[in-house]
């Protein structure tokens, strides 16, 4: 009995799964069946709604930080307005380890992945193994009708401390960062271009501890980020700051 009832569920699980497949666009369908990112059907829906959102009401280009194999960034670069660039800023190799300021399971996340014991989606290689990561990124890019050509789409291979500073504006910012640092580096590089009504996703707010905490201690020193949406993940958006009565 116990073993029909898993079946029933991991059913049920895959059932909905579908559904919520079905419901996204054409392009993060394919991106999802090809197994090109590891973000959820949902999370990928939010990200389509929130960068159609971005390119009506905010200034500038899209960016990216964390392009893994690449599908999150096939789907924004689909949605980029003419004119605009998608920036994707990644090591393209092994991610950086988790610092002091993490929690648990980062740590035993980054252990896990370092041990070589990570695995991919659906059972593919881990793409932090992949020599040619980003000869296989560009490939999927060029694939999928956006190549990878520095006016549409450019990628910037590196740290994010090393490589990631924007000049603006910028109408939306995915963070995929993982870890505190990553995520603070993010921020910081982020706000100062981030434009009037732009949006930033932190992709792992809810999946790791000093992810999330980076986002929080962020936000208690700036009064023009409010949250938009917490949902999967979480979603900002830049407003314009309270004034203050009596302030000259």
């Amino acid at each position: 009995m116990g073993g029909l009832l898993t079946r029933l569920r991991g059913r049920l699980r895959w059932l909905r799964w579908r559904r919520d497949v079905q419901r996204l666009s054409p392009v993060s369908r394919a991106v999802v069946e090809q197994r090109l990112t590891y973000l959820s059907p949902s999370k990928l829906e939010e990200l389509e709604n929130v960068a159609r959102a971005a390119a009506d009401q905010a200034e500038g280009d899209f960016l990216e930080a964390g392009v893994a194999l690449g599908g999150s960034g096939i789907v924004l670069a689909h949605l980029l307005p003419e004119g605009r660039t998608l920036h994707g800023y990644d090591v393209f190799g092994m991610i950086p380890p988790a610092g002091e300021n993490d929690a648990d399971d980062a740590l035993s996340r980054y252990d896990e992945i370092a041990g070589g014991a990570a695995e991919g989606i659906g059972g593919d290689p881990y793409y932090g193994y992949m020599d040619d990561l980003q000869a296989r990124v560009e490939r999927s890019f060029a694939e999928h009708g956006v190549p990878v050509d520095g006016r549409r789409v450019a990628l910037h291979a590196g740290l994010f401390e090393d490589t990631m500073t924007p000049e603006g504006p910028v109408a939306l910012a995915h963070i995929d960062g993982d870890w505190y640092e990553s995520v603070t580096t993010c921020l910081e590089r982020v706000h100062p271009v981030l434009s009037a009504g732009g949006y930033v996703i932190v992709d792992d707010y809810h999946d790791y501890d000093g992810a999330r905490r980076a986002v929080d201690d962020f936000l208690a020193g700036v009064d023009d980020l409010r949250v938009e949406r917490d949902g999967e993940s979480l979603v900002l958006q830049r407003v314009a700051p309270v004034a203050v009565e009596g302030a000259s």
